[in-house]
C-alpha cells in the first residue's frame, strides 16, 4: 500500500492539511498517512521521527498556501531559505531521494518561482501541482489521488462514472440477457429462421470448418464399385436391360468370392424383364450369397400401397430393400432420411417404416421403431436388437421430392388432409473431396467382372460393397466446399451415409435446455462486453468482438469434432449481438441526463 507524508506550514495551511489528512486516511488507511501533529508523541525526537517517516514514504504531499514561501522568522528572514527549516528539509530530502513530490495548492495559492526558493528546492517548481478548491473539494481530491498513484488525471472520476453507469444499466437491463435468450429460443421453436433454412445452412458450415482440421479415416467400412464411363466403354451403355441384370448376377458371385460382407445396389429393380432368364439369374445369385452369409440389399425408389416396389423374385431370394432417397443439401450439409413414421403422431416411440439404403446396408433385420427419447432407430434381427442414431426428426415437406418417404399428405377417415409423415434424418459428415476416388476405396464395375484385371488395392474382404452409377451427368449433387461447389454422385453420398452409420456418427444439435443455457451465457457475455468496452476506442472494440466470435467458432468446431454436437450458430450469435447492441444503447441513454446537466 502507498505510504504518504504530508508536509505543511502550521502558520500557513494547518486546516487544509488536517482535512486532506482525514480524506487520505480514509482512502489509504490511517497507518499509511503521516501528519506530524497526530503522529509524533510528546518527548519524541521530532527531527528523527520526521526523517524515519520520510524515508518510508512513497509520496510527499506538500500543502502550499499563500504564505508558504513568504513566511518569515522574528528576524525577518524567509523561513524557506533557512538551512534548518523543516518544510525545506522535508521537500528537499524527498526530491533528492526520488520520492514523488506533489504540490497541493490551497486557498488560491500559486506555485513559487525558482528564484524564490533555495537551490536545494530548485526542482520543486517542475513538479506538477494539484489545486484544491473548497467549493469542489471531492473532484480535486480525486485528482490528487490519481497523482499519488501515478494514474492518468480523472481516473477516479471515470471509475465512479463507470460504476454509476453500471448500476443504472444493471437496473434497466437485469432481465435483458434472459429475455433475449428466451425470445431466441422461442424463435427457434417457431422455426422462424428455419423458414428459409437459414439456421441449418449457417450451422452446417461449422462442419465444413471442422473437417478442414480433421483428417478423414484412411480405412473405410465401404468400397465402391462404379458403373462409370470406362465400364460402359468396355461393356455396353448402362440401361435397365436383361444383359445388365445378368452382369449383376455375375458381380454378386464375384464379390462373394472376394469376401464382401454385404453387397448393396444403389439401383432399383421394379419389374420383370425379357423372358425371365436374367431375373432368375439375379435372384439365384442373391440366394447363393445368402447361403454363404452375405447379405444383398437393393434400392427402391417408390412405394405402392405401403409396400416397396421391387421385383418379387428378389425379395423371395432374401434381398433386403432400402430407400434410395438421399435428401436435401442444406448449406454445406446433407440430410439423409433414415426411416419415417407414417403416422405422424407425436409420441416418444414411433412406428418406423421405409428404412434407408444405408441403414439396411449396416444393420441386418427390420426397422421397428423411432425411439425419440434415445434419439435412435431400433432395428430387430430375430432376438437381437440394435440401435442407429439419427440427428433430427423433421416433417416430410422439406424432402417431399423423395417418393420413398411416403405419398405426401394423407387423408383421414373423413377425407380431410392428415398430418404428413415424420422422418428421422441423419446429418451427414461428408468425406473430403476425392475421398471416394481413391483406388483403395473404388474400382470400376468392369474390372470386378474381369478376374484377370490387376487391381491389388481393391480389397472388399469384410466390407460393405456399394454398387452405383458414376457416369457423367447422372445423379449428381452439389456439395459446397468453402467458396466453391463440387458435383458429387448420389452413390458417394450413400457411401458417406453408410460410413456415418457404421462409425455411429450422428451429428446432433443441442437440446432445448442446453441451447437456452448457451444463448443465455452468450447474451450475458455480450452484455458484459458492451459495458467493459463502452468507453474504449472503436478499433479496440472491434478487436475484442472479433476475438470473441473467433473463440465461439473454435468452440463450435471442437464440439463438432469431439462430440458430434452442432451449435446453432445463427441463434447463438444473434443472442450475443442483440445483448451487446441493446446494452450499449441503454448505456448511451443512461448518460444523456448527465450530459445535459453538464452543458
Amino acid at each position: 500500500m502507498t505510504k504518504i507524508f504530508i508536509s505543511y506550514r502550521r502558520d500557513d495551511a494547518s486546516a487544509n492539511a488536517g482535512r486532506l489528512c482525514d480524506w487520505l486516511q480514509r482512502q489509504f488507511k490511517t497507518d499509511n498517512v503521516f501528519l506530524d501533529v497526530d503522529r509524533i508523541a510528546p518527548g519524541d525526537d521530532f527531527p528523527k521521527v520526521l526523517a524515519e517517516k520520510l524515508a518510508a514514504a512513497d509520496a510527499l504531499v506538500a500543502v502550499v498556501g499563500k504564505a508558504w514561501v513568504t513566511l518569515s522568522d522574528a528576524a525577518g528572514n524567509r523561513r524557506i531559505m533557512a538551512p534548518k527549516d523543516f518544510v525545506a528539509l522535508e521537500v528537499g530530502t524527498a526530491l533528492e531521494r526520488g520520492i514523488r513530490v506533489i504540490p497541493v495548492l490551497v486557498g488560491g495559492a500559486s506555485m513559487p518561482k525558482a528564484d524564490e526558493l533555495p537551490p536545494r528546492l530548485a526542482k520543486f517548481v517542475n513538479c506538477n501541482a494539484v489545486a484544491i478548491d473548497d467549493a469542489r473539494f471531492p473532484q480535486d481530491f480525486d485528482n490528487l489521488v490519481d497523482g499519488i498513484l501515478g494514474r492518468a488525471r480523472g481516473f477516479a472520476r471515470r471509475e465512479l462514472d463507470r460504476l454509476q453507469r453500471g448500476m443504472r444499466v444493471l437496473k434497466a437491463g437485469s432481465m435483458l440477457a434472459p429475455a433475449i435468450a428466451l425470445a431466441l429460443l422461442f424463435t427457434a421453436w417457431m422455426q422462424l429462421f428455419d423458414f428459409l433454412l437459414l439456421d441449418t445452412r449457417v450451422a452446417s458450415y461449422s462442419m465444413w470448418l471442422g473437417e478442414r482440421f480433421a483428417a478423414a479415416p484412411r480405412e473405410s467400412p465401404v468400397v465402391l464399385v462404379a458403373i462409370d464411363d470406362d465400364s460402359e466403354k468396355r461393356l455396353r451403355k448402362y440401361e435397365r436391360t436383361p444383359a445388365w441384370r445378368l452382369d449383376h448376377a455375375k458381380l454378386i458371385d464375384r464379390l462373394v468370392e472376394l469376401g464382401a460382407k454385404t453387397i448393396v445396389f444403389d439401383l432399383f429393380f421394379e419389374s420383370p424383364m425379357g423372358d425371365g432368364t436374367a431375373d432368375k439369374a439375379l435372384s439365384d445369385a442373391i440366394t447363393r450369397a445368402g447361403a454363404r452369409g452375405v447379405r444383398v440389399v437393393v434400392g427402391i425408389k417408390e412405394f405402392s400401397q405401403g409396400q416397396p416396389n421391387v421385383l418379387p423374385a428378389l425379395k423371395a431370394a432374401g434381398a433386403k430393400t432400402g430407400s434410395l432417397c438421399i435428401g436435401n443439401r442444406l448449406g454445406y450439409a446433407f440430410y439423409a432420411p433414415l426411416s419415417i413414421d407414417a403416422d405422424g403422431k407425436s409420441k416418444h416411440e414411433r412406428p418406423a417404416t421405409n428404412p434407408a439404403l444405408g441403414l439396411m446396408a449396416v444393420f441386418p433385420g427390420d426397422v421397428e421403431a423411432i425411439d425419440e427419447e434415445r434419439g435412435e432407430i431400433r432395428i430387430r434381427d430375430g432376438t437381437n436388437i440394435r440401435y442407429a442414431g439419427y440427428s433430427v426428426l423433421d416433417l416430410e415437406d422439406k424432402i417431399d421430392q423423395c417418393p420413398t418417404l411416403g405419398q405426401g399428405p394423407t387423408k383421414d377417415e373423413g377425407g380431410a388432409e392428415a398430418r404428413m409423415a415424420t422422418a428421422a434424418m441423419l446429418l451427414l459428415r461428408l468425406s473430403p473431396s476425392g475421398y471416394w476416388h481413391d483406388a483403395t476405396r473404388r474400382i470400376s464395375y468392369a474390372d470386378v467382372l474381369n478376374p484377370a484385371a490387376n487391381a491389388p488395392q481393391f480389397r472388399p474382404e469384410g466390407k460393405i460393397t456399394l454398387i452405383g452409377v458414376t457416369r457423367r451427368g447422372e445423379d449428381a449433387h452439389d456439395v459446397v466446399r468453402g467458396w466453391t461447389t463440387e458435383k458429387v454422385y448420389g452413390v458417394e453420398l450413400h457411401a458417406d451415409a453408410i460410413a456415418n452409420i457404421s462409425r455411429s456418427i450422428a451429428v446432433r444439435p443441442l437440446g432445448p435446455t442446453a441451447q437456452w443455457l448457451l444463448m443465455l451465457a452468450l447474451a450475458a457475455a455480450g452484455a458484459a462486453l458492451s459495458f467493459l468496452l463502452f468507453d474504449r476506442p472503436p478499433w479496440h472494440r472491434r478487436l475484442v468482438l472479433g476475438a470473441m466470435l473467433l473463440a465461439y467458432a473454435t468452440a463450435g468446431v471442437a464440439c463438432y469434432l469431439a462430440f458430434d454436437i452442432l451449435l446453432n450458430t445463427l441463434y447463438d450469435v444473434a443472442a450475443f449481438v442483440a445483448a451487446y447492441t441493446w446494452l450499449s444503447r441503454l448505456q448511451r441513454k443512461a448518460l444523456e441526463p448527465r450530459a445535459e446537466g453538464s452543458s
